[in-house]
Parts: C-alpha cells; sequence; structure tokens
C-alpha cells in the first residue's frame, strides 16, 4: 500500500519514508516526536488523550507526563511552534492535544523502480562481480590501530549526595546498566553497524525503502557437522548487521532470539514456519550447507506480499554470508556497504564465534574461544574490547579498568572514533558499579560526542542510558528524563528492544525516586516480563528484586517476600556476585519484615563473609544497618548501636541517604534504651547533617528524632509538635506509606501516653489500612484500644500483632 504524505505550511511529512522536511531541507527528529507527529497529523479531525498518545509513541500509556511534554516541546520546537502560539498543535486542558493547522494530504503515485519486487518466487542471482556491484570493489581491510596516547581519566569521585527517599534501587539500576554491553556489536570489525535513524535515506543516490516495520533474520539452518553449529546464530548475527550497514532496518539479534523461545525455541525447527505475529515484518531465513569443502549461503527474504531468494557459493561461510546479505540488499534496492574498511576473515569469524556464544549466554565458552584463538588475533583491539565484556557481565571490574585503560591509549579518537567509543562506555558502567559517578560522567559525555558522528545507535543509546542514570543519581530528573528520551529513539532505531526495556526501567526507578512507588510499581513489573521474555536474566532478577523493594515501600511484605522467591537463590540466577550481594540484601529485608529474624540473619552473615569490602562498600553498609534493625528486633541495643555505627560510611551517605538516616536513628535510639547520654548529642548531630542539605523528606526524620527524645523524658507532650511538624513534612514529601507509618507509630504512642486517647483513634486512622500486615501498624491498634469499652477489638489487635512479630520481641 502506498502511504500519502501531508503539506502543512512549508513542511512536508512523508510517514512512509519517515521524514519531515521544510523547504526540501530535512528536519531531523527523534522516533518519538516524529511517531506523535504523524499521530496527531492523522487523527486532526479530534482531540487526542494523554494515554491515547502515549500508547501510539512507545507503545504504552504508563509513560511518565514529563517524557510525554518534553516530547511535544522538541516537536513544537522543530515547527517553529510554541505552548504560546499553537499555530499547529494545540493543548486540550486536562485531556490531551490536537493537530489545529490546516494539511493537505497528498497520495504519490506508484514508482515501481522503488518499491520492493512484485510477489512471487525469485530466481537466485549468483553472488558474481555484477550482480554484487560496488560491493566487490576494495580488498576487506582491519581498522586501523592508532598508537598515539591519550590520557585516561580514572580519578576517585567525591560522594554523591542523594536527596531521594530511596536512591538505593536507583543507584544500584548501574548494575545492570553495563549488562547490555554484551549484545553490543563490535563494529570495529566494519560489519555490525546498526540501523541508521529514521528518515535515513536508503541509498546514497537517494532511493527510498518502503518497509513499514523493520527486518528480522532469523537463526540459520545449518548442515554442517556439529563442529559448526556455531554458524545458527553466529550467522543470523552477521546477516543482520550487515542489513544494517545497508540502511535496512533490522531487529536487534538478541530481540529474534527472545522472539523464537517465547513462542517455541531456539533451535532451527523452532524457526520453521513458526507464527511470529508479525506479518508485515521482512523475514528472513538463512541456510547454509557445507559440501565438499565449499559452502553455500542461502537467503529467502517473506513478508505478506514479497518472496525473495537469493544463493551465494564460496570457500568460507562468512564470506558466503557477506556475498548473500549483500546480494539481497540488492535486490531490495539498496547499496551494499563498501568492504573496503572490513576485518580480516579470522578476526571477523573470532567475532561472530563469541558474539554466537554470548547469544546463547555461554560466557565461559566465550572466554574460552578467545583464549585458544591466535595471540596476534587477541592482541586485537577488537578483542580486547570483547574481553572487557565479559569481565564485566562477570563483575570484574578492576580487570576491565585495567584492559580498556590500556585499550583507549591504542584508540585514536579519529581514526577509531566509534570502537573508541563503545570502549568508554563499557569503561564508564564499570565505574558506575564501583560507585565513581563522575568519572562515569566523564567518559558518557566523550562516548557521546564521538559516536553521534557514527552509524552505531545501539552504542549511542547505551551510553545516553549511561548518562541518564548519573543525572538521576544527581537528582537532575530534567537531564535524565532528556537523555532517557534520546536514548530510547536511538535504541528503537537500532530495532534494539532490550535496551528500550532498559530505558523503561529507568523511568520507573526515576518514579521511586520522586517518591512514587505505587505509580513504578507497574512500570516495573512490565519490565520484569519484558525482560524475562527477552532472556536478559541479570536485567530481570534486578528488577525484580526492585519490585521486592517498592512492594517494602507499600507495606505489602509478604507480596515482597514471595517476589524474592523469583531469583532465590541468586547463584541459580545471576552469574554476577556483586549483583548477588544486592539480591540477598532485599530477600534479607524481606525476612525481617515478616518476622523470620533467623532466616534473615543467616542471609546477612553469608553475604558478609562473601562481600568485598571495596567493591561491595555500600551493599556492606546495608547489610550492617539491617544487622542493626535485627538486634534491635530481638531487643539488644547495645548490638544495634553497634552495628549501626559499621554502617554509617561515607559510602552509604553518598549513595543511600534512606539507609544511613535509618542507622543514624538506630544507633540514636539504641543509646537512649542503654542510658547513653550521648544520644542527645548524636540527635543534635543529626539535625546538623539535614539541615546542611534539607529537603521535606530529611527534615520530617530530624523531626521524628527530636521528637522522640522529648517523649522520651518527664514532658512527654512537648513532644507533641515535632511529631506533628514531622507529619507534615512527610506528607509534603509524597506520603510513602512505609514513612507515614514510621511517623505516627510513636506520635500515637504519645498521645496515647498523654491522655490524649481521642487524637491518638482519629492519627490511627490513617494507618489502620495497614495494620494487618505491617507490625508497627498493628501496635497502633493494640495502644488505642486498651479500654474496657474495647475489649474485642484489644485482643484482636493483640492476635494481630502476635502473628506478624514472628521472632520479633514485643515490648
Amino acid at each position: 500500500m502506498t502511504l500519502p504524505s501531508f503539506r502543512f505550511g512549508g513542511f512536508e511529512l512523508d510517514p512512509a519514508a519517515r521524514e519531515l522536511r521544510r523547504h526540501d531541507t530535512r528536519i531531523e527528529l527523534p522516533s518519538s516526536a516524529f511517531d506523535g507527529l504523524v499521530y496527531l497529523v492523522r487523527h486532526r479531525d479530534r482531540a487526542v488523550g494523554r494515554d491515547e498518545l502515549m500508547a501510539a509513541i512507545w507503545g504504552r500509556a504508563d509513560v511518565a507526563d514529563s517524557l510525554l511534554g518534553q516530547t511535544l516541546v522538541r516537536l513544537r520546537r522543530a515547527l517553529g511552534d510554541s505552548g504560546d502560539t499553537q499555530q499547529w498543535i494545540r493543548t486540550v486542558p486536562r485531556f490531551g492535544y490536537r493537530w489545529v493547522g490546516e494539511v493537505e494530504e497528498i497520495v504519490p503515485q506508484r514508482d515501481a523502480t522503488s518499491t520492493l519486487p512484485d510477489a512471487g518466487i525469485a530466481t537466485p542471482i549468483p553472488a558474481t562481480p555484477a550482480a554484487t556491484g560496488a560491493a566487490a570493489i576494495g580488498a576487506e581491510a582491519g581498522p586501523d590501530a592508532a598508537t598515539a596516547p591519550i590520557e585516561s581519566t580514572t580519578g576517585t569521585d567525591a560522594p554523591i549526595a542523594l536527596r531521594s527517599r530511596w536512591p538505593g534501587i536507583a543507584a544500584t539500576a548501574a548494575v545492570v546498566i553495563a549488562a547490555l554491553l554484551l549484545f553490543l556489536a563490535l563494529s570495529a570489525q566494519r560489519e555490525q553497524h546498526a540501523a541508521p535513524s529514521a528518515g535515513t535515506d536508503a541509498t546514497s543516490n537517494g532511493t527510498r525503502g518502503n518497509l513499514a516495520a523493520p527486518a528480522l533474520v532469523l537463526p540459520a539452518r545449518v548442515d554442517a557437522g556439529e563442529e559448526w553449529e556455531w554458524l545458527r546464530l553466529g550467522l543470523m548475527d552477521l546477516i543482520a548487521n550487515r542489513l544494517r550497514r545497508g540502511d535496512l532496518a533490522t531487529a536487534a539479534s538478541e530481540s529474534v532470539v527472545a522472539l523464537l523461545r517465547e513462542r517455541r525455541g531456539t533451535g532451527p525447527a523452532a524457526a520453521d514456519d513458526i507464527e511470529l505475529g508479525l506479518p508485515d515484518t521482512l523475514r528472513i531465513q538463512p541456510e547454509v550447507e557445507l559440501r565438499n569443502g565449499r559452502w553455500r549461503v542461502q537467503l529467502r527474504a517473506r513478508d505478506t506480499t514479497h518472496d525473495i531468494t537469493v544463493e551465494t557459493r564460496a570457500d568460507d561461510a562468512m564470506k558466503a554470508a557477506r556475498e548473500a546479505a549483500d546480494t539481497l540488499l540488492l535486490r531490495l534496492g539498496r547499496l551494499p556497504p563498501d568492504r573496503r574498511d572490513e576485518a580480516p576473515q579470522d578476526l571477523a569469524e573470532l567475532l561472530a564465534r563469541t558474539r554466537a556464544a554470548m547469544l546463547a549466554d555461554q560466557l565461559d565458552l566465550a572466554g574460552e574461544l578467545i583464549r585458544r584463538a591466535d595471540a596476534s588475533l587477541r592482541e586485537r583491539p577488537e578483542i580486547a574490547l570483547r574481553e572487557a565484556q565479559i569481565e564485566l557481565r562477570a563483575g570484574d571490574y578492576l580487570s576491565v579498568e585495567q584492559r580498556l585503560t590500556r585499550l583507549l591509549d591504542r584508540l585514536s579518537a579519529e581514526r577509531d572514533a566509534e570502537l573508541r567509543g563503545r570502549a568508554l562506555v563499557t569503561l564508564a558502567a564499570s565505574y558506575i558499579r564501583r560507585e565513581r559517578p563522575l568519572d562515569a560522567a566523564r567518559h558518557y559525555d566523550e562516548a557521546i560526542s564521538l559516536l553521534r558522528g557514527q552509524k552505531a545507535p545501539d552504542a549511542l543509546g547505551l551510553a545516553l542510558l549511561g548518562r541518564g542514570l548519573v543525572a538521576t543519581l544527581r537528582g537532575d530528573y530534567t537531564a535524565a528524563l532528556a537523555d532517557l528520551g534520546l536514548a530510547r529513539s536511538e535504541t528503537e532505531a537500532a530495532g534494539n528492544a532490550l535496551g528500550t526495556t532498559q530505558i523503561d526501567l529507568n523511568l520507573a526507578l526515576i518514579e521511586v525516586r520522586r517518591l512514587r512507588p505505587a505509580t513504578a510499581l507497574p512500570m516495573l513489573e512490565t519490565a520484569a516480563a519484558r525482560f524475562e521474555r527477552l532472556g536478559a536474566q541479570e536485567e530481570f532478577v534486578f528488577t525484580v528484586a526492585s519490585i521486592a523493594e517498592v512492594q517494602q515501600l507499600l507495606l505489602d511484605h509478604t507480596g515482597a517476600l514471595a517476589t524474592t522467591e523469583r531469583y532465590w537463590p541468586p547463584q541459580s540466577h545471576s552469574k554476577n556476585q556483586r549483583l548477588r550481594h544486592k539480591l540477598a540484601q532485599v530477600r534479607a529485608e524481606a525476612l525481617f519484615e515478616v518476622g523470620r529474624l533467623r532466616e534473615a540473619t543467616a542471609i546477612v552473615d553469608a553475604a558478609l563473609a562473601e562481600a568485598d569490602r571495596e567493591l561491595d562498600a555500600v551493599v556492606v553498609a546495608r547489610l550492617h544497618t539491617l544487622n542493626a534493625r535485627l538486634a534491635a528486633a530481638r531487643g539488644t541495643a547495645a548490638t544495634a548501636v553497634r552495628e549501626a555505627q559499621l554502617a554509617q560510611t561515607p559510602q552509604l551517605e553518598g549513595y543511600d541517604a534512606t539507609r544511613y538516616l535509618q542507622a543514624w536513628l538506630i544507633e540514636i535510639r539504641g543509646r537512649r534504651a542503654t542510658g547513653d547520654a550521648a544520644a542527645q548529642q548524636r540527635t543534635a548531630a543529626l539535625r546538623a547533617w539535614v539541615d546542611a542539605d534539607p529537603d521535606p523528606w530529611r527534615q520530617a526524620y530530624a523531626q521524628l528524632a527530636e521528637a522522640e527524645a522529648l517523649a522520651a523524658g518527664s514532658a512527654p507532650e512537648a513532644s507533641l509538635p515535632h511529631f506533628e511538624q514531622a507529619l507534615k513534612q512527610i506528607d509534603a514529601s509524597g506520603g510513602v506509606p512505609d514513612d507515614v507509618v514510621e511517623i505516627i507509630a510513636p506520635y500515637a504512642d504519645t498521645l496515647v501516653r498523654s491522655g490524649r486517647l481521642d487524637e491518638a483513634r482519629a492519627l490511627s486512622a490513617r494507618i489502620a489500612p495497614w495494620s494487618d500486615r505491617d507490625l508497627r501498624a498493628a501496635g497502633v491498634m493494640v495502644r488505642i484500644n486498651q479500654t474496657p469499652a474495647h475489649s474485642e477489638a484489644l485482643d484482636a489487635a493483640q492476635r494481630r500483632v502476635r502473628e506478624l512479630a514472628g521472632e520479633r520481641e514485643l515490648r
């Protein structure tokens, strides 16, 4: 079908070519902004609701409002419009948007020379020089290795003071960002450039393809013996990347493997005539056969209206596959990529083999393939980067830093821009995992500047994603959302479903940091389901752990514990030791909240014994915080004080203010319980710490500490204004259920002791809905019902407290 284009003002909008032009000058737009423009123009007869527009752009309606607003601002800026003039796009208050400009719809004539061949089985075209055209010009050559030294910045960062209620979740998101690097194609071999941005001309002479959906390459059917089984995924990936270099938008190999896994499996039989539910997608099935030392590669490309078959033969399987991909591009009216900068055959094969092993989640095998390779190959910069990617996934961050620091000294920004950019992204990810965000930010900045000039949207998207995470850690949500929006455009252009889901995960974590856990929870659950379908195990288990933490904030303790069962035991679900410590911590906290103290203690002790005090500094501090809570729950105040002091490290202060402040409060309460006069000094110190960097949430907890100090004295009524102010500040910060109960429980207790029972009962109504699942809230129900008139309510409340307490001591 030929799609119409639209004219308005001096603009021409061509949805089929994905281009917006003004007076014959193309205007670059992110894909999200372009999709929004097309949808508004096509539905110009009516107003479009915000949820409807979100679903049209991103395929879902649970997108942050700020992201939609930012997209519309960018679109209006490109059109010369604004929120004031609204010449083209009018804001419909409390509903959405409407296109209001005059539009001329144009239906172009069909041009047989620019469309795909008609339906029918095509005759195979031999791989002759005439057929391959420009692809046969020039010899294959590897990338030039620069020797000019480039200084690498590896200084230690000062901690970033986080202001959010639950920064630990977003801070630990850095663990999974680097996992995407295993799926980045190594473009230095010049086989694996990703798809261009939407709207890019398909060939140098301006011919444009008219595929409305991306192509996808299925795993190859291999008839060559067991030793060549790696070609099943290796050739799939090589052909897909070759097609991208020819400007045919092709789905990422990870997405295809995940799609097949979801349907039936990843074997060749699974790809044979399986119903993928993608009728408009050009589906390419490779077949490779070895006969008498000669390789035959056949590609069959089909969609709802086309069926094309090409076949090539060569002495080498990868050479035959490249020629087949180039021939297919020609049959589709596209110019194959230049071969003059391609990698030598042996390097290309090693990269393809290791890539295939990674796609099959065989990281040990990928490393062994490199170790068995010739020394000359192992010294190649492309292989050094591949080794760093494997080390990053394994959690060996120091080795990543050492390897890539040496590699960057060999790579020139001018001659090796893309490979250097990818190396910088990998190194930056390791710095984030080592809690050095400032170093990470510098490397992400350099990588972005290098990659913007390359055809590598997958790598650029990951660099923007990483920089967005750093901005999130700093609390700069405007910058974070801007980078995440740009990153989504790049990952969509690369056909990278995994990268797009990674961005959605980080958008959810920003909602957590903004004290909106109820909003974040469904976003996290959606991301977890997508990661599971994609087979992204590390991302999946991290997201599941984040769900459990959010459930704790919402006081769904039983649900949180059940959620952790999805990744327990952690060694069966993650190869990353650093991540396993985090998973253990979340599981132990969930056990604590349901009163299973012995199990929680066993997990904490095991994690502390295995953790690295430097690499796992934040998790170690969190575990000591939990130990302090365990000790307080058992009534051993002195131990609680000692563990709380161990938890109050600069690393925890910089990266998890929630647990840092929690440890401080436990220390103060423990000192007060043991009659330690230093409790008053530590309360004053907490107030000074909060006043140095105030926000409503921190101020609420400083008020709580002061209120509890006064309540423990001879005139508890003096504490009531402090409790009241603390509750107001918690409400101002977002009113997260966990915080509300933490303030109201001692507040109501003090009201009861002051003889103000009616006020206590009125206050308790706010937390009564959680009294059947949270011990603190249940305890309030006991205290307000201790009168003869409420004996039945008291009995019920006491039973509930005993059920919830578990192994916790009741006082």
